[in-house]
Parts: C-alpha cells; sequence; structure tokens
C-alpha cells in the first residue's frame, strides 16, 4: 500500500523545527513518498504570508532537497482549506492512502478547521508530540499516530521578529534556519 505522507503550512520562512518535525515522521513512519505544501492563503490566519510564495517555495527546496515540494495550494488562490487539497489528491492519485502531518497544538484545534468529519475521512494524522506533551485528541473522530520528537523551541513569528532586528539578533538566526535558508533569506532581504 503506498502512503504519501503531507505535511503542510506557512513556512514563512521554513525553519530546523519544521525540518526536524518531518524527518522525525519519515523516520517513524517510512511513507512512500512525502509531499511538503505551502499554504496560499491560510483561512484561519488574519494575514497573507509575509514572503511571497515563490520565495517559501525556494526556501522548502533549499531546505528539504530530497522532498517533493507541491504547489497547489498557492496556485489555487483563494481561502486554502487542506480539505479541498486532499480531496484535489485523492482525485489525482485514488490508489493511495494519505498522512497528514501536524502538531499536538493544530491537532487539538481540529475541530475548528473546514469539514473536520469529511477531512478526518480522507487522511490518517501524524501527530508530533514534543517531550513532555500530552496530546488532547479533537471531538471529531480520527485515525490518528503520535511521532516523538523534540524539535527545537522556535517559530516562524519568532524568527521574523529577529530578522527585523539588526546586528547579533538577526545573525542569531543563522542557528535556527538550515544554512541555505538563512543564505537565502539575506540574498533577497526577506522579512525585513
Amino acid at each position: 500500500m503506498n502512503e504519501t505522507l503531507i505535511f503542510g503550512g506557512s513556512f514563512d520562512p521554513v525553519h530546523n523545527g519544521h525540518v526536524a518535525m518531518l524527518e522525525a515522521a519519515i523516520t517513524q513512519l517510512q511513507p512512500t513518498r512525502t509531499l511538503v505544501i505551502p499554504v496560499g492563503n491560510a483561512w484561519q490566519k488574519a494575514r497573507m504570508p509575509y514572503a511571497p510564495s515563490r520565495h517559501r517555495i525556494a526556501m522548502l527546496k533549499l531546505a528539504l532537497p530530497n522532498t517533493t515540494v507541491d504547489d497547489r495550494e498557492v496556485s489555487r488562490g483563494g481561502p486554502t482549506y487542506s480539505v479541498d487539497t486532499v480531496r484535489e489528491l485523492k482525485r489525482d492519485f485514488p490508489a493511495e492512502k494519505f498522512i497528514w502531518l501536524l502538531g499536538g497544538d493544530a491537532f487539538a484545534k481540529l475541530d475548528t478547521w473546514q469539514e473536520p468529519v469529511v477531512f478526518s475521512q480522507l487522511v490518517r494524522f501524524a501527530v508530533v508530540r514534543r517531550a513532555g506533551e500530552d496530546i488532547t485528541v479533537p471531538r471529531t473522530p480520527v485515525q490518528h499516530s503520535i511521532v516523538d520528537c523534540s524539535p527545537p523551541a522556535i517559530s516562524s513569528t519568532k524568527i521574523r521578529a529577529l530578522l527585523r532586528t539588526a546586528g547579533e539578533s538577526r545573525e542569531s538566526v543563522r542557528a535556527l534556519v538550515p544554512v541555505a535558508v538563512y543564505d537565502y533569506i539575506q540574498h533577497h532581504q526577506l522579512y525585513l
């Protein structure tokens, strides 16, 4: 049975925490293939991503060179709903089984997603459990497995804030993202 692991997100920018989560999931679940899908217009966020999609896609390809970056959500336009993405994937790959990778915090809020019952029928969830974290299972009936991981405690929000500063704070981002991503951000002067 072919299984595709899907990792969606803003990746604004992709950082070492994202990389650690994905590597742990691949090691523990051993999917047939992996798709990383950057969001186009995240309907649950009050804003569009800070970096244009072409930059976020380029950074993902630099950070995850052995993974397929799928641009269907950024190409679609309008609000991005994960359930629509999985419907498209099911149409394109009807024999495939799909695993949706997400953090425990997002998993706990699954009931607030667009069509959570339908979404949960289309995928199995792989929930990243950080060390010492309890996983809250949503009310929506789901199939899920746990991926144990200790990603660094960083966020894209924190990284963007550091990049808006000068000197050592901006330089400290070098340790939070893959080196090629840091160089790309510097070269294109992103998040200033």
